[in-house]
């Protein structure tokens, strides 16, 4: 039954993963594409401040093989890692002894978890499922009794790839060591995490960080509560049965605890309490380090999947203890995991944006590709600022000639005015203006070729046509997710231009 869950979940992501291409949560995968080499310089480079060197090679291999012909080859990954992620989680509640149903029913519902499935249909996200199946990996090698031996060194092994995925591993490589010592001893809990810190403390002294940090205590502690509580609902889905799962937890834990002896619980349940430990402890660093973001961050998709593997094996411990008080106990657990299940079915395809998105980025990467005008601009012109930041004009033109990046169809008069308009204009960190006047209203615009104005904000520019022709759609251009600086110049790299210009947030130009 585990094996046909896997496969419903498969062909369910495969499916809702239809309709994805190229971008990432936050456009993160154009760094992978257009913004790195293929040296080691450019794969240790930080993204986001995870080291991300391992998904980066990946990347840059895939695209060496399959361009942007196909986005199912790089998403194969991301669905395939978290099926083995859910498999790999299973064998961990089965050696902590819980029982094949109740054990099948807690992964399934993993399998089938919509609600983080930013981390199964988006292939950037490899980068957590990555570092969450290698650290599973590792915690099942160093789960053993006896002296050091190679499942130690290869376990150590699959840290190392974890560390090379991402800051998920730094949670997942704590969990093992926690493990370690409460299961063996604490030599073997050193062999497993201090080899990897110092090496993740090079790669940090080496590339630094960059990541905002604060410890207000308030916002803290709401993020923290935000994380948990959003993954047990998630869980749930229906109302009241994520609260259900979490006195589940407390209340079968504790029984578990009591109900078994010291020599027992070693064996059985150090992996499980590990994770169990690793859950809050991941939910924690995201407070600390992403709380600008606000508290409702803490409870996106991408970090649900992780909270949720993290407490998936502690749920099944608490159901298989309650389950050996009273069979009936056993029966009302399973129905619980699987209450979820509808409803995470229905999120699979909700928080991965929609589809006409990812239609109209794929038309405009292949369409500025092959266009004459590309060729008489500057190749590190940025055309695409709003959702490829890292993509350049020589790039998209290196990836026509060598059919890395296929043709668009035929544009529509206004889609190519658009496609022109990101051509002729170039979006530059920083602005020489010393005087803003606030734009509060529409304007219009006039630039010769090489004339520039400062930005702070954004706007909203659209081409009027000079002579016949017809308007660009509104193009969004200034201070934006991707484009963090607070002031920007706007040059006209192409010739005459006529621009209506509109404030989107709180904008300003600058003379």
């Amino acid at each position: 039954m585990f094996a046909v869950a896997e496969l419903i979940g498969a062909i369910l992501y495969l499916v809702n993963g239809s309709k994805v291409w190229f971008f990432g949560v936050f456009g993160d995968e154009w760094d992978f594409l257009a913004g790195r080499r293929l040296t080691l310089h450019d794969l240790l480079l930080p993204h986001g401040d995870h080291l991300v060197a391992l998904p980066a090679l990946v990347f840059r291999l895939l695209y060496a093989l399959f361009g942007l012909h196909s986005y199912l080859p790089y998403q194969l990954l991301s669905i395939g890692l978290h099926l083995v992620a859910a498999a790999l989680l299973r064998l961990i509640m089965r050696r902590a002894g819980v029982r094949p149903w109740i054990a099948t029913a807690a992964a399934t519902l993993f399998v089938l978890f919509g609600a983080g499935s930013q981390d199964i249909l988006i292939a950037f996200q490899i980068t957590f499922s990555g570092a969450l199946v290698f650290g599973l990996v590792q915690l099942l090698l160093a789960d053993h009794d006896g002296p050091i031996d190679r499942r130690d060194a290869l376990g150590l092994l699959a840290g190392f790839g974890a560390l090379l995925c991402s800051d998920v591993a730094v949670v997942m490589i704590a969990v093992v060591g926690i493990a370690c010592l409460l299961r063996r001893s604490w030599r073997a809990a050193a062999l497993h995490t201090l080899p990897l810190a110092v090496a993740y403390g090079a790669w940090t002294r080496a590339y630094g960080r960059s990541a905002r940090t604060d410890f207000h205590v308030p916002e803290i502690t709401r993020s923290l509560r935000t994380s948990l509580t959003k993954s047990f609902d998630a869980l749930g889905q229906v109302p009241f049965v994520g609260w259900a799962l979490a006195i589940m937890l407390v209340v079968g834990l504790a029984i578990a605890w009591r109900d078994s002896s010291c020599s027992e619980r070693r064996p059985r349940l150090s992996a499980v309490f590990a994770l169990a430990l690793g859950a809050p402890i991941f939910a924690l660093i995201l407070a600390v380090t992403r709380f600008g973001l606000g508290a409702q961050f803490a409870a996106s998709s991408r970090y649900l999947h992780i909270i949720a593997a993290l407490l998936l094996p502690s749920l099944a411990v608490a159901a298989e203890a309650l389950a050996r008080r009273r069979r009936a106990l056993g029966v009302a657990a399973i129905v619980l995991f699987l209450a979820g299940v509808p409803g995470n079915v229905a999120d699979i395809g909700r928080n991965v944006g929609p589809a006409a998105r990812y239609r109209e980025q794929r038309r405009v990467i292949g369409a500025l590709a092959y266009m004459n005008l590309a060729e008489r601009v500057p190749g590190s012109l940025k055309p695409t600022p709003t959702f490829g930041a890292e993509v350049t004009v020589s790039w998209l033109l290196a990836g026509a000639r060598s059919g890395q990046i296929p043709r668009s169809g035929r544009p529509t008069p206004g889609q190519r005015a658009t496609d022109t308009l990101r051509l002729s204009l170039e979006q530059l960190d920083g602005s020489s203006g010393s005087k803003c006047v606030p734009l509060t209203a529409p304007a219009v615009r006039r630039l010769a070729l090489g004339e520039s104005f400062g930005l702070r904000g954004a706007i909203a520019v659209q081409s009027i046509p000079i002579g016949r022709g017809v308007r660009s759609q509104p193009l969004v251009f200034g201070t934006s997710l991707l484009a963090t600086a607070n002031t920007h110049t706007l040059r006209d790299v192409t010739g005459p231009l006529e621009l209506r210009i509109a404030p989107v947030i709180s904008a300003a130009i600058c003379e």
